[in-house]
């Protein structure tokens, strides 16, 4: 059987809510958000334009729930509030925009590679002095604590 939780206090309820808008301010700076959606049955292309001015386009055969929707049915898109959705109330679909944009541009294969294997002249004459020097250094545990805990600040632990 689950237990009844005690009515939230209301500083505990302010604390909430701050916390909740900071974390949505955050998704809002960092996740992409749409602005305007729609059908341009001239190119067979549901086009979202994002808030940030950037726009692309997806033909509805590539998103689940609109792979047999008529081009009137296409057109009564719409925006979720937040901006991080794209609904078609009448047929039902709903998609994320952070996972259609994930799939349109194949960032789960592309973006690691792209961002996390940047290389430049003086990367790679780096690279070359440290295989001859044996490679990275190891570091040992208690000297990694000891820089990890120097360069993280200590947050006190939340009163239960």
């Amino acid at each position: 059987m689950a237990r009844k939780r005690a009515p939230a206090t209301d500083e505990e309820f302010a604390r909430q809510n701050e916390a909740a808008v900071r974390e949505a301010r955050e998704a809002e700076r960092v996740e992409p958000r749409a602005e305007t959606v729609g059908y341009d049955a001239e190119r067979g292309l549901v086009i979202v334009e994002l808030t940030s001015g950037f726009a692309f386009g997806f033909p509805p055969e590539r998103a689940p729930g609109l792979e047999t929707a008529t081009p009137a049915q296409l057109a009564e898109a719409r925006v979720s509030p937040g901006g991080d959705g794209l609904h078609w109330d009448a047929l039902d679909a709903h998609l994320s925009l952070g996972a259609l944009m994930e799939a349109a541009f194949n960032l789960r294969e592309w973006a690691p590679r792209y961002l996390g294997q940047i290389r430049s002249p003086a990367k790679a004459a780096a690279a070359r002095e440290n295989g001859r020097k044996g490679g990275r250094p190891a570091v040992r545990a208690a000297e990694r604590f000891v820089a990890d805990s120097a360069e993280k600040p200590r947050r006190p632990k939340p009163k239960t």
